[in-house]
């Protein structure tokens, strides 16, 4: 009897020691179970340049469901996750073998002082002998971080930090000079690696009397190259001549902040001048391309949005990328509505100068084009031509409607390769 007294006794005494855990907060406590998130940027951290999170999980048993982190935003600052999953090693620990998962995220920030990031929420699970599958959410604790002015850069407007950072600069249908008329389209390329395109500033705006402008919605785009992250930002500005003249463009100088030797660099864009044969432009805007404005303005407020929207949904769009296809098609779909419309408001308004430059708009994005050789093929779209360009820019009478209605209608090509002999080209072979 007292033998079995005793067994029970040490029963008793063994219950509280093998009681399984309930939470995840349990296998911390206990030792079982490792779970930080850790900033690996070391100090001094600047301005706009990437600050890298860890969040890492450990366990000396095995990961049943594996780890998440929930995605989260930091006020004038760009996250953005640079793990799809997680990433898995084993290490030895005080002679035992211990599986981790981590996740790993960049943050750009643009301002300075101290910055404040919210508790990281973890979901874990893991399956243990002792006490069988666990899982749960937990809050991981980011360090406070103090973001510093970059050097060199205290006195700079605009600027970039990245590893690499290049800008190439070409023109299409360019020519030795130019007639009233004819257009010509700038092309910028820029690409950053170790920050997303969006943190690459927009060109400044370009104002030119006797010059219209057209500066076409950037195209963004990031992807990964050998494990470092690329963004490319194309620019497009199309220059069509409304009058004769001489029309300087001056030096263009870019900064940026090379990460990786901690100085700042410049990339000098050198200037040009555009000389167009002619009189030069007397005749105020008309009351079409007035109207025009608030168009043109629509692919920048909806530019503005997208960035926006990007900083908050940056990762669901990056895996979304059928969504932002048709986003893109819905938003050219609606802005070639919007200029036919105005198109034909200025045909009616006898507005031939507003239709030439509508015309170059529309094809902005396309090959080299000039209206008249376009049209060399088809008499019929040749006389509507020259009858526009003769009323744009002399003085012929204006052409009806429905001459020009054809005009736009040839307008309509796809981005594919096209077997009529009327394609659309800007600026194929010197002026008229």
């Amino acid at each position: 009897m007292n033998r079995a007294k005793s067994y029970c006794l040490i029963l008793l005494l063994a219950i509280p020691q093998v009681a399984g855990a309930e939470s995840i907060q349990d296998l911390l406590d206990a030792g079982k179970l490792e779970a930080r998130a850790v900033v690996k940027t070391p100090a001094p951290r600047y301005q706009k340049a990437p600050v890298e999170i860890l969040v890492e999980v450990g366990t000396p048993d095995r990961f049943e469901g594996g780890t998440r982190v929930r995605d989260f935003t930091v006020p004038g600052t760009l996250v953005r996750r640079t793990t799809r999953s997680a990433f898995n090693e084993t290490r030895r620990l005080e002679g035992d073998s211990w599986d981790f998962q981590s996740w790993r995220f960049e943050l750009h920030a643009e301002r300075l002082g101290a910055l404040s990031i919210p508790p990281l929420k973890t979901f874990i699970s893991v399956e243990t002998g002792e006490d069988g599958l666990v899982e749960g959410e937990i809050a991981l604790t980011v360090p406070p971080l103090q973001i510093e002015v970059a050097p060199g850069t205290e006195s700079l407007d605009s600027w970039v930090a990245a590893n690499t950072f290049t800008v190439e600069e070409s023109w299409e249908g360019e020519l030795e000079s130019y007639e009233i008329g004819d257009a010509v389209t700038r092309v910028r390329t820029f690409t950053i690696q170790g920050a997303p395109a969006m943190a690459i500033p927009a060109s400044p705006r370009i104002e030119l009397d006797g010059v219209d402008l057209y500066h076409a919605p950037p195209k963004v785009d990031d992807e990964e190259v050998g494990g470092v992250l690329e963004g490319v930002r194309e620019e497009r500005v199309v220059f069509t001549f409304q009058g004769g003249g001489s029309f300087p463009l001056p030096d263009d100088r870019i900064h940026w902040f090379n990460v990786k030797t901690g100085a700042v660099e410049m990339i000098d864009l050198p200037g040009r001048s555009l000389e167009v044969s002619g009189p030069a432009a007397t005749v105020a805007k008309t009351e079409s391309q007035a109207e025009e404005d608030p168009v043109k303005l629509w692919p920048w407020l909806l530019a503005g949005l997208g960035v926006v929207l990007g900083v908050l949904l940056f990762r669901w769009l990056r895996r979304a990328r059928w969504l932002r296809r048709l986003q893109d098609r819905l938003t050219l779909w609606r802005s070639h509505q919007r200029m036919k419309a105005a198109f034909m408001h200025a045909a009616a308004q006898q507005d031939s100068r507003g239709c030439v430059d509508l015309l170059y708009q529309r094809m902005a994005e396309h090959a080299e084009w000039q209206l008249g050789a376009a049209c060399g093929n088809d008499p019929q779209l040749s006389a509507a031509a020259k009858a526009l360009m003769a009323h744009a820019f002399d003085d012929g009478p204006p052409p009806e409607v429905t001459e020009v209605q054809p005009l736009w209608d040839l307008c309509k090509v796809s981005n594919e390769k096209q077997d009529r002999p009327n394609t659309l080209q800007l600026n194929p072979g010197p002026s008229r």
